[in-house]
């Protein structure tokens, strides 16, 4: 090695050293600011791009699956789901001449980084209306979410879509959440 290579290698030690540590200060801040518990009021966004055609599973009676498309964003300002994209799966029945509708339904969203929140949410059966209201709540989550439980009530409101087929909905959760006896910065193997 020369002179030249030997400088070169003691600078980029410590420099790689000090990257690092600032980098794990970053994460290990991030995962610290996001309480163990609280109340959060989150404004979300499904689509279904091409709804499949209902199952008729009786007079006047039918039943379908699909899977939606979320965006959701914390309005309360706090991190759970601020800013994450999901999947939810939906299985509504209708009764048409009762004018009823049921749902139920499972999410998952996923953040920047990688880590999973789940929900698993339920629409009583009630009169099929501009709003529809359940409940849901948080089934645990990955990473900086492990542990998380808490429950929410729901509203959404099915939009008029300009795309032929689709189905649109705006929606509102609003409930507490905490964290079970984990580490919430916890990232899985």
């Amino acid at each position: 090695m020369t002179p030249r290579t030997i400088r070169a290698a003691s600078l980029t030690s410590p420099s790689a050293t000090a990257l690092g540590l600032l980098l794990l200060g970053a994460i290990t801040a991030r995962a610290e600011d996001m309480p163990r518990q609280g109340d959060f009021r989150i404004t979300y966004t499904s689509t279904s791009i091409s709804a499949q055609k209902p199952v008729v599973i009786g007079e006047n009676r039918t039943a379908s699956a699909s899977i939606n498309m979320m965006t959701a964003v914390n309005e309360s300002g706090g991190r759970l789901l601020h800013n994450m994209a999901g999947r939810c799966t939906s299985a509504p029945l209708i009764d048409n001449i009762a004018k009823t509708l049921e749902n139920h339904g499972y999410c998952d969203y996923v953040d920047a980084d990688g880590d999973h929140v789940f929900e698993k949410w339920d629409y009583p059966v009630q009169p099929l209306g501009a709003v529809n209201e359940g409940t849901g709540e948080w089934i645990g989550g990955t990473g900086k979410f492990a542990g998380l439980s808490g429950t929410m009530k729901i509203r959404s409101r099915r939009l008029n879509s300009l795309t032929e087929g689709a189905v649109q909905v705006v929606g509102e959760k609003l409930g507490s959440y905490s964290f079970t006896n984990t580490v919430a910065s916890a990232k899985p193997d």
